[in-house]
Formats: C-alpha cells, structure tokens, sequence
C-alpha cells in the first residue's frame, strides 16, 4: 500500500465546510480472464459487483470538508478521481499532488507531506463483466464486498474495516487487519488460496466438493468445521544442509486434509477464529 505521512480523516479537523458529489465514468473492457480490474483507495468503501456487460462502470460518493471555504475549494481543485485503462486492466484510484502512483507497482505512496488542509472520503461502486480478475485495497473508514465475480483471481486488503466476497469463484489472497472477513464461494478455488486477519474472525463457506489441505496458524484463535477431515498432520519443509544432504524441518502449524487435498489453504489469524463451513 505504501506509506501514510497522515491521515485523510483525521477527527481534529472540525466538518465545518462541506463539499459533496457523485463521480461517473464508464470504460470499455471485454469479459475475459485475461483482464482486470485494480482499485485503491485511501479513505472509504469499494464494492464490486458483477453484471453482464463488456464495460466497467465506476460511481464514486465524493466528500470533502475543511475548516475553511479556501482549503475546501483547494480540495475540489486537487482531490480527483481517476478511472482509466492501463494494458489490460481497468484502474480506479484517487489522485491529488501528495499522492505518487506507480502503474507497474499498482500502488500508490503519501509520503513526507503535510496536512493539505481538508479532508476526504471516496465511497466507491463498479460495476465489473463477472470473468475479470478483481484486486482490491482501502486503508481507513471503509467496508470491502466483492460480488457475484467468476474470475480466476481475487485479492482483497483492508486495514480498517472488513471484507466481505459473497458468491465469488478463484484463487484467493485476503489480509485484513481490523475487521471481520466473509466468504462464500460458488465454486470452490482451484489454486492455491491465503486468508489472513489480524483482529476478527474468517468465517468461509465452500461448495460441499471441497479437496483442500487446510493449515492454520493463530495466537488467540481456533479452528472449526463442518467437513470431514480425511487426515491430520504437522507440514514439513525439506531443505538441503551445508554438505547437500536433504533434512526436513517441521514447523508448528497444523494442517487438516478436506477431500483429496488437492490444493493447499492457509489461514492465519492472532486475534479471531476461523469458521470453514460447507453449502
């Protein structure tokens, strides 16, 4: 994500000025695999939803307030928001002159500003062809829900707020740091999935064919489900010595086999449980 020399949203600063507006734009993208759609944002929601057109469709809740009529026309001049496609991926973010982005990255950086003298927040819906692959990220005041999407990849990051994937199909990267996280699945991920939060519980419901090895890691948390577990077991790690022999290291993380196994999904926690349920 970067890094935040301050906050959007700070509570010193009084709302005693107020701008607000709703931000349209559309862009052409065909409903294939081979495309995406990145959204970042600082300060609000994103919610994703899959329909059936070859377009994305971007509405943005646009607030903005300040102390002052100057800095509030200060931050209408500067605060923008930017949907635009870039190769094969449709990319929505915010931009203003304390923020640097990096299009091969796909992130952006606030670094060594001050405070620009108003404060903002982007509440951000699209409307996305279900087959996109989908990559998602806010930092402050804002919920993540992904929805009805049947690409075959999805990764979502909030450090405030929670995550909730409803109805979703692919390969899974998740990490939330203060919140909960949702998932239901209408078909199950057929790669290899992470799913991470630091404070709230994963609770995640799979189609009742599930073939996963399923390893779990947490300080305060436990694990429970509903499928049957074919085996238990400790994962190993083999390595070569200095004089190339192959030694195995144990690590203390225990993994429970669904099915077959046929995949491998890591759940870590330190302050929540994990809930694996099926349909």
């Amino acid at each position: 994500m970067g890094c935040f020399a301050f906050l959007l949203m700070g509570s010193c600063m009084a709302q005693e000025k107020t701008f607000k507006e709703v931000v349209k734009k559309s862009i052409s993208m065909q409903n294939s695999s081979q495309n995406a759609l990145v959204v970042r944002n600082v300060s609000g929601s994103i919610t994703v939803e899959a329909f059936s057109g070859d377009e994305v469709v971007v509405e943005v809740k646009k607030e903005i307030w300040a102390r002052t009529n100057k800095n509030l026309e200060l931050g209408k001049e500067e605060l923008q928001v930017k949907a635009y496609s870039y190769s094969n991926t449709v990319v929505v973010r915010p931009e203003a002159p304390y923020i640097t982005w990096d299009d091969e990255k796909m992130r952006f950086q606030m670094c060594n500003v001050q405070d620009p003298g108003y404060s903002h927040n982007l509440d951000i819906l699209i409307k996305v062809p279900s087959k996109l692959k989908v990559d998602v990220s806010t930092v402050n005041n804002g919920e993540i829900i992904v929805q009805n999407t049947r690409g075959d990849f999805l990764k979502a990051d909030n450090i405030n707020g929670g995550i909730t994937l409803k109805n979703v199909s692919g390969m899974t990267d998740v990490n939330c740091i203060n919140g909960q996280v949702d998932i239901s699945y209408s078909e199950n991920p057929s790669e290899d999935s992470t799913y991470y939060s630091l404070n709230g519980d994963i609770n995640v419901t799979y189609q009742s064919s599930l073939s996963a090895k399923v390893s779990f890691t947490s300080m305060h948390g436990e694990l429970y489900t509903d499928f049957d577990v074919e085996k238990q077991f400790t994962r190993t790690e083999k390595e070569k010595d200095g004089k190339g022999k192959s030694r195995y290291k144990f690590k203390a993380q225990p993994v429970v086999q669904i099915g077959a196994g046929a995949v491998d999904f890591n759940f870590e926690t330190l302050n929540g449980n994990v809930y694996i349920k099926k349909i």
